[in-house]
């Protein structure tokens, strides 16, 4: 398959909205775009991944189809959307049974559910797939159509990476695939803005939900791993003129918020423990926490419980920071856990440990 890219006209004076990877997040992607103030005098941009993680998958995809067909709505390919053209195929039956039999957030399982499919261990793929063709053929349509890269005069947007050069000459894997694209060292002449690579997964002492703009490079990095990460959040990119560099950019992480009760200052470290370099030893267990030593590093973490998974003997951790984030009487939080020893918050993407008491405000 050749990789596509689009070259819209942008009007001078309308507004770009750019949104990361929604992950199957459409409550999470309503309200963003209500913070947002969409309206159809926009220009929408989705850099892929619609589907796949989050609960409403197919709803989600639904709602930017329709949101396309009234404005100027640009979806990119991501690399978890290109499970629906598994659909097309009349191979890999087995491993798309599989796949959709482990995976309950998987849009194929959306799709049977709401038409009333049943999927069994020995379910025939090949006959399930020929029912979803037809019951599923605009959704499917849609997805096939979605292009790899949109470029315009000051900007180039895709899912997860593009080379310096021309964009035609890329593979489309090497487009919707590519990881920790920040770190491959390239710069570019016009702004590079990409998803896919959690943001969080940067690394650094803090850990920061929030976009990445490198001005010297001229890449941005968008998304902030709703459905994914416990703190993620949906990022969205506001572009107020196609040849602007004033950028903003708003968020919604679905998380509950409280009300600090106790101020509190910033501890005197930060560390934080993040996937892929996950792999811990537990040494102590004390209440809903357990003392774990990072893996080929002198790191220890307190850990909660609930983080910690071991599978074929080996304990993995989720990602998580023993920052000592610093707090005023009255700010309002993001609240990621509850635990014994205080509350694992967000404030302003940033998560930390808050010790003080906290008033319960619920969801906004």
């Amino acid at each position: 398959m050749p990789i596509s890219v689009i070259r819209p006209v942008i009007e001078p004076g309308r507004r770009i909205i750019v949104i990361g990877d929604i992950n199957g997040n459409d409550e999470a992607f309503t309200k963003l775009l209500a913070k947002a103030e969409y309206s159809k005098k926009d220009i929408l941009i989705i850099l892929g991944n619609l589907v796949e993680e989050g609960p409403d998958s197919l709803r989600t995809l639904r709602h930017v189809m329709e949101l396309s067909q009234n404005g100027d709505v640009y979806c990119l390919l991501g690399s978890s959307d290109v499970i629906v053209k598994e659909l097309l195929r009349n191979d890999r039956n087995e491993e798309l049974l599989q796949h959709i039999l482990k995976n309950e957030n998987c849009i194929i399982a959306d799709m049977l559910k709401t038409c009333g499919i049943p999927l069994k261990k020995d379910s025939n793929m090949f006959l399930v797939k020929q029912s979803l063709r037809v019951l599923y053929e605009r959704e499917i349509a849609f997805v096939c159509a979605m292009p790899h890269i949109l470029e315009t005069e000051h900007f180039m947007f895709a899912h997860a990476q593009v080379y310096p050069g021309n964009p035609e000459d890329m593979k489309p894997s090497e487009v919707i695939r590519g990881d920790a694209f920040l770190n491959k060292g390239f710069s570019f002449r016009k702004y590079v803005v990409v998803g896919h690579w959690p943001v969080m997964l940067y690394g650094g002492k803090f850990r920061k939900a929030n976009p990445i703009v490198n001005s010297t490079r001229k890449i941005i990095c968008l998304n902030g791993g709703i459905s994914v990460q416990r703190d993620g959040q949906l990022n969205a990119l506001i572009i107020p003129d196609e040849s602007s560099e004033e950028f903003s950019f708003i968020c919604e992480d679905m998380l509950p918020k409280g009300r600090v009760l106790n101020s509190q200052m910033a501890g005197e470290t930060a560390n934080t423990l993040t996937w892929p370099n996950n792999v811990v030893i537990p040494l102590e267990r004390t209440g809903d926490f357990v003392y774990c030593k990072q893996d080929k590093t002198d790191l220890n973490f307190w850990v909660p419980e609930s983080f910690l998974k071991c599978r074929d003997g080996v304990w993995c951790s989720e990602d998580v920071t023993d920052y000592q984030i610093p707090v005023s009487y009255g700010e309002i939080v993001s609240v990621i856990l509850k635990t014994s020893r205080g509350y694992l918050v967000k404030k302003n993407g940033v998560a930390g440990w808050y010790y003080g008491m906290l008033e319960p405000l619920g969801k906004e």
